[in-house]
């Protein structure tokens, strides 16, 4: 855990983004012009996670079986961005060694490493679940809850509709307002069904489109 914990930040970058040749580019560029502090990168499935999904409808294979096979390709992925510049690090968690993440480095998480050594020290009610319900965006959200990161941003393809954020009803409770919200990102489509149990905890969460020029956050 780094020492300024307090300002850690998980990136969740949606698999899909890897189609982009530029992808590498456009996360420096968010990272740098958002400030984003002591970043680690959790990468998505993309194309890799929607094969584990054929398999697991063709050979009908257990839950349990088929996450773990959708961590692998989180992984792999994860690994193909740490090669695609010298900004990037792989890593298996938070910077440690009681220092920050070095000036200019981006660390890009190895999901099944960081997984194990997590709940090695957790209650198993902790755990992650081991479900379709919980995918890359809960995963972050998890990472995030477990190191106390300050920030999340979940990093897509698309921007969300301003009429989501209109029909959002007020509430004194920032908690609960998030996890209404996230809840009627699910129902959409936009996140899975359990990211509001995660995401409800991080003090900060935005998002935005990588795709997109100005790479603006919406804050959720």
């Amino acid at each position: 855990m780094p020492a300024d914990h307090e300002t850690l930040s998980i990136l969740k970058l949606g698999g899909s983004l890897l189609s982009l040749p530029d992808v590498s580019d456009q996360l420096v560029s968010f990272v740098d012009q958002h400030q984003v502090s002591n970043p680690v990168v959790v990468v998505g499935g993309g194309d890799a996670a929607d094969l584990v999904r054929n398999w697991a409808e063709r050979f009908e294979l257990a839950d349990s079986a088929a996450h773990d096979l959708a961590l692998k390709a989180m992984a792999l992925n994860g690994e193909l961005l740490s090669h695609l510049g010298d900004r990037f690090a792989l890593v298996n968690g938070p910077w440690d060694g009681g220092d920050s993440c070095p000036p200019q480095r981006i660390g890009v998480l190895n999901p099944l490493s960081a997984i194990v050594s997590l709940e090695a020290n957790l209650p198993r009610a902790q755990h992650l679940p081991k479900s379709w319900d919980v995918t890359s965006d809960s995963i972050a959200a998890w990472f995030a809850d477990c190191w106390n990161a300050e920030r999340l941003y979940l990093l897509k393809s698309i921007d969300l509709p301003s009429e989501l954020f209109h029909s959002q009803p007020d509430s004194d409770d920032a908690r609960q307002q998030r996890a209404s919200f996230a809840n009627r990102l699910a129902q959409h489509g936009f996140v899975d069904r359990a990211f509001a149990r995660f995401a409800s905890t991080v003090p900060s969460v935005a998002w935005c489109n990588l795709r997109s020029q100005g790479l603006e956050l919406q804050m959720l």
